[in-house]
């Protein structure tokens, strides 16, 4: 089997909206978000994809120069030198941020050999179970009532862990929301997005210590190793960091070495794909650490459902579903079931999607 060409189609659908009407992470006045869609094609016409469902801003788009940059080292290669290309897109691209179209090829490949090997993508990882409990991320809120009714709601439902997403003016009195509602069975963690100071996330991280929160994520910028380690060393609630941080797999190593967290983010599109996001769990793994895949996404899913040392699926609250057939089930006791048919397991809705404003 050989790859036989590489698209990208560029879509558009409206920006996600919260059931209260708003379009959060959006700007004002944005109608539309494009996407993209990646298909590496082989000469047996078995085809891997890669669905970019753009939730939030800036809009996942693959720069059409990347395409044409990629594809002629793809064309020709068996699809399942997987480890080769990877490699040898990252040497090509080294002087780019270069992550987002390393996770297309990535992903769409294993997507690929799952469909040709008739099996689901975290069998072939080395599957470590088959479903993975969930905590609900919530998008930014407008008040602290909001949380404390989310959370209520989420217990109804069986969900039995919630992570806020919440503006630094409202953080204090949001957390205790969440906290007086979720009681003291309810797993809350905070998620800090790199908006505090030094000063600022060791007060915040304090506060959310005497309300026996799980951890507190980006507290500041993943690029202040001193500071984490700092935050780390003054504070006794699990610090989780890296989701952002540059290089993929090859920046992992300073943060575990140096004791800069207490647990390790990564992402199956973010971090350049399935295989490095593989490759930094096993890391983490072997330093006897967590390994929290970031947000939803099905190809994390698949990676969460292979490893042993990552607890928790990401699942944004309320989920901004689109473009698929059918979606993971998310089962009354809060766990969600990874997809069993071979590949990433979804079927893209080519009718909801319509046409393409661009191929490349």
């Amino acid at each position: 089997m050989k790859i036989k060409d590489v698209k990208c189609e560029v879509y558009l659908r409206k920006p996600p909206q919260h059931p209260d009407g708003r379009t959060p992470d959006t700007p004002p006045g944005v109608k539309e978000l494009p996407f993209s869609i990646l298909r590496i094609i082989t000469d047996e016409g078995i085809e891997g994809v890669h669905f970019a469902s753009a939730i939030g801003f800036p809009p996942r788009v693959i720069p059409e120069l990347e395409v044409k940059l990629i594809r002629p080292e793809l064309v020709g290669r068996d699809p399942f030198d997987r480890e080769w290309i990877w490699q040898r897109l990252w040497e090509l691209m080294r002087y780019e941020d270069s992550r987002k179209i390393l996770a297309a090829v990535d992903n769409a490949l294993w997507d690929l050999a799952g469909k040709a090997l008739g099996l689901p993508v975290y069998k072939l990882l080395g599957a470590y179970r088959d479903k993975i409990k969930i905590y609900a991320s919530s998008w930014r809120l407008p008040t602290p009532q909001h949380y404390y009714d989310e959370v209520i709601a989420l217990k109804k439902r069986g969900v039995t862990a919630y992570k806020l997403h919440v503006e630094p003016e409202i953080v204090i009195e949001a957390c205790q929301a969440s906290r007086q509602a979720g009681g003291d069975d309810m797993i809350i963690m905070l998620d800090g997005s790199s908006f505090y100071s030094r000063e600022q996330a060791l007060k915040v991280g304090k506060i959310i210590e005497e309300l026996n929160f799980y951890w507190f994520e980006e507290p500041i910028p993943d690029y202040d190793i001193e500071g984490l380690i700092m935050l780390r060393e003054k504070l006794n609630i699990p610090i989780l960091a890296t989701e952002r941080v540059k290089m993929s797999m090859y920046s992992i190593p300073e943060y575990l070495t140096r004791g800069a967290v207490d647990m390790v983010r990564c992402d199956a599109e973010i971090s350049g794909g399935i295989t490095p996001c593989k490759k930094i769990a096993d890391m983490c793994n072997a330093f006897g650490m967590q390994c929290e895949i970031h947000y939803s996404g099905i190809a994390n899913l698949h990676v969460e459902c292979a490893v042993e040392n990552c607890e928790f699926y990401e699942m944004m609250w309320p989920e901004m579903r689109y473009g698929l057939k059918e979606y993971p089930i998310l089962d009354k006791e809060g766990y969600l079931h990874v997809p069993q048919k071979p590949g990433l397991g979804v079927e893209i809705d080519w009718e909801v999607l319509g046409e393409p404003v661009e191929v490349y």
